[in-house]
């Protein structure tokens, strides 16, 4: 029930109006799509200039031929008149803003302007000085025998004033700004001063930057106020007294009242065009079968389809409410007017509160959309609704479809079980299903009782009830007396991309980073007993690992299943930073072996506050020990540069609202449950041990190895000043947001070891032995490693 609302917001010949304020700036979820595209784009077609560099610089040539055979003329007119309204455009452009007091759009159109321009310039000076020879010949235009500009930036430019100002009322401005845009780009071509490829990379850098700047600072809502869609209303005959908005969920909904009825209105606009698409092309490519709702991009194709659609639900028989009208409020919305149907969600209803007759009710509007091929694929206890009379409605048929497939009806039935379920039992669920529906019909869903088959709205609703599809398959078994193989509707898992990725990505950084190296020569000039040595130690970093994180886990986990997931981790932190890595994987760990995630998530605080417990007095010691220059060595080093930049963005990052509200969450997750749980460890001396234990002997298994592989090329130095130097680059790889800290460490571990006496080239070799021992080396087992502990359910 709403509130009564005041009279004092009535006029005279005025709708009552009850609506929360309305944003005036928006990020439109459709801009992130575009952006995402255009980037895509760009990033092919440089590789089209590898793979297919003719066609682009045949496509160069033919223009340019048939520039010579043709008068100059016209190319001159042409070129005169872009160049003009080009020049005029942004100085009366951004005064007209100004006198529409339009000061903020103005700052974002110069910002916009300057980041353009930063952008091709940078790329244009990237190409000319180390683009491949492919690639140069592809996007660098030779004017004359001398090297013209590869990325110009005058149409990247008039592309990112057309982007940031196309929501405006501007039109002619947009129409000048194109033309100067295509007569600019013609001239180019025809005039060889620039590429096929590189002006298509100057056009997608212009409307990336221009999506980046409207996705930052927003642009202005186009939602209409509840006051303008009263106003469409009583245009269209609706003699409007009230209008109350309801929940917003992926549209803005308002209960409208005239003096003799009650009706529901339907609002969209482009404000939320592309809203959820990502997610929804993710899990449609995760899926097999089609069993997700429907996706609407645009507003006119959402409504077009919530029209029709539900159109179809009401030919087929079932219960939902009827449309009245489907009119345009203005260019950028348009409203839906329903039936209004009093009642109450599924959802919002107790088990004592559903009958067994509203069950049945359910079950047979189902079964109209079954046997009509009409498919509703957003079934949850958000779109089935309650009447007061007690009978049963069905809700937002948008995301479904008619001649739907076998398979997607049956997901129907599913995701009614999951939501019934959750509300009134499995038990009864499934009892009423069957009474009503028939044991053949029903029976026929149990290979699809699985979460890949409910939407993301039913799979929300159940997550307090984590077991109902476990339930109703029990009982679906129980009471049809056998059972089916699940049919497999996902086509991979999450975690079986982020292993192809990782796979990806390490043939990748192995290509590269190790492409210049000689390995004959290291191999011959490598002494192999001190390389045993470094191999065994760096095992024995992943048995220390092992024993660190099992020392503040009271529970009983086996050493050898913490083992392989240390060694797991030398495949999984090429995708991330180590210290994320490493967190993820004992996470992972710790709740696969049963533990609550408050439990593991406070016993993997108390580990990694343990090892800096640990590892700063024991840095303290060595460098007092080894009073070398190894400390004031990097600090001179290029790596310190790396540290202090990385630590000014940590730094710079807790200014951001949701870093300080993440970080504020993390201290206090930790002070509740990691700090209890490290003085349990303190306080059972074998734990302790163990803890302790573990972290010394991963520090000093890694300091060994580097000590091995130095002795294994011929160097020498003081085992406590290389352990300052190992700790050191362990540090930056943590800190650096690299995978495995790749670049930072190498430079901070060369500049240590060449501090302590150590010629340069032998620092370097002994460093890039002991990152192959301890980075390259261990992807193969951790790959390995990762896969058997995923097959096995253990990671």
């Amino acid at each position: 029930m709403t509130k009564p609302l005041d009279p004092a917001q009535r006029t005279s010949g005025q709708a009552v109006v009850d609506e929360p304020p309305l944003p005036a700036r928006t990020r439109r979820p459709i801009d992130v799509l575009w952006l995402l595209l255009i980037t895509a784009a760009m990033s092919t077609l440089v590789v089209l200039s590898i793979v297919a560099d003719r066609t682009l610089t045949a496509a160069t040539a033919d223009l340019t031929d048939f520039n010579d055979r043709i008068p100059d003329g016209p190319v001159e007119i042409v070129a005169f008149a872009a160049n003009l309204a080009g020049f005029v455009l942004p100085p009366v452009l951004i005064l007209v803003l100004m006198l529409r007091s339009r000061v903020r759009i103005t700052l974002e159109l110069l910002v916009a302007g300057g980041m353009a321009a930063a952008a091709t310039v940078a790329a244009s000076a990237s190409l000319s000085a180390w683009a491949p020879a492919r690639v140069y010949d592809s996007l660098v235009p030779i004017v004359d025998g001398a090297e013209g500009t590869p990325v110009p930036t005058y149409p990247a430019l008039l592309v990112t004033v057309v982007t940031v100002v196309s929501r405006l009322d501007v039109k002619r401005f947009r129409q000048v700004a194109i033309f100067a845009l295509t007569g600019d780009v013609a001239v180019l071509l025809l005039r060889a001063e620039a590429s096929v490829g590189g002006l298509l990379i100057a056009m997608g850098i212009g409307a990336a930057v221009g999506l980046l700047v409207r996705l930052v600072g927003g642009q202005p809502s186009v939602a209409p106020s509840g006051r303008k869609v009263a106003a469409a209303l009583e245009e269209n005959g609706y003699d409007i007294t009230a209008l109350r908005a309801r929940s917003v969920d992926e549209y803005r909904r308002f209960t409208a009242e005239t003096p003799d009825d009650t009706f529901s209105v339907l609002v969209l606009d482009r404000d939320n065009e592309g809203a959820g698409t990502l997610v929804r092309t993710f899990g449609r490519l995760r899926t097999h079968q089609e069993v997700l709702p429907k996706q609407s991009v645009t507003m006119r194709d959402a409504l077009n389809r919530i029209t029709l659609q539900s159109l179809a639900v009401a030919r087929a028989g079932a219960r939902t409410p009827e449309i009245r009208t489907v009119l345009r409020i203005d260019r950028d919305s348009a409203a839906v007017v329903y039936d209004h149907v009093p009642g109450r969600l599924l959802g919002e209803l107790s088990a004592s509160q559903v009958s067994d007759a509203m069950l049945d009710d359910l079950w047979r509007q189902v079964g109209q959309l079954h046997r009509n091929h009409v498919a509703h694929r957003r079934l949850s206890g958000r779109t089935i609704k309650i009447s007061d009379d007690g009978k049963v409605w069905l809700l937002d048929p948008a995301g479904g479809e008619v001649a739907a497939t076998e398979v997607a009806l049956r997901a129907d039935i599913v995701q009614v079980l999951a939501a019934v379920g959750a509300v009134v039992g499995a038990e009864r669920a499934v009892d009423t299903a069957i009474r009503t529906l028939g044991s053949d019909v029903v029976g026929a869903t149990v290979p699809l009782v699985q979460t890949a088959a409910l939407p993301r709205a039913t799979r929300r609703e159940i997550a307090e009830h984590r077991d109902v599809l476990a339930r109703v398959r029990e009982h679906l078994v129980e009471r049809l007396g056998a059972g089916a193989t699940p049919v497999q509707l996902r086509r991979f898992r999450p975690l079986t991309l982020l292993t192809g990725v990782g796979t990806v990505v390490a043939v990748y950084l192995i290509g590269t980073q190790l492409s210049d190296v000689s390995f004959g020569q290291l191999w011959a000039e490598t002494d192999l007993r001190w390389l045993v040595v470094a191999v065994v130690m760096m095992f024995g970093n992943y048995l220390g690992m092992a024993f660190g994180i099992l020392g503040f886990v009271p529970e009983r986990i086996p050493l050898r299943r913490a083992f392989c997931a240390q060694v797991a981790l030398g495949f999984v932190r090429l995708l991330a930073p180590a210290a994320v890595s490493n967190m993820a994987i004992n996470m992972r760990l710790l709740t696969k072996a049963q533990l609550a995630a408050p439990l593991a998530t406070a016993s993997v605080a108390a580990h990694q506050a343990g090892q800096w417990a640990v590892v700063f007095p024991l840095f303290a010691i060595l460098a007092v020990i080894s009073s070398s220059s190894a400390a004031a060595g990097l600090a001179s080093a290029t790596t310190l540069i790396i540290v202090v930049g990385a630590l000014a963005a940590l730094a710079l990052s807790v200014l951001i609202p949701p870093v300080r509200r993440w970080l504020r969450t993390l201290w206090s997750d930790f002070t509740e449950q990691g700090l209890p749980r490290l003085l349990d460890v303190l306080s059972d001396p074998r734990k302790l041990a163990t803890a302790a234990g573990g972290i010394l002997l991963q520090a000093f298994s890694m300091i060994v190895c580097f000590y091995a592989c130095l002795k294994a090329v011929g160097g020498s130095a003081p085992i406590a000043g290389l352990a300052v130097v190992q700790l050191v680059g362990n540090t930056v790889g943590t800190a650096v947001p690299t995978p495995g800290g790749l670049g930072a460490v190498e430079a901070a571990l060369s500049a240590g070891v060449s501090t302590l006496g150590v010629p340069t080239a032998t620092a370097v070799t002994a460093v890039l032995l002991f990152r192959i021992v301890t980075f390259w080396l261990p992807i193969l087992p951790g790959w390995i490693s990762w896969t058997q502990m995923q097959r096995r359910g253990l990671l």
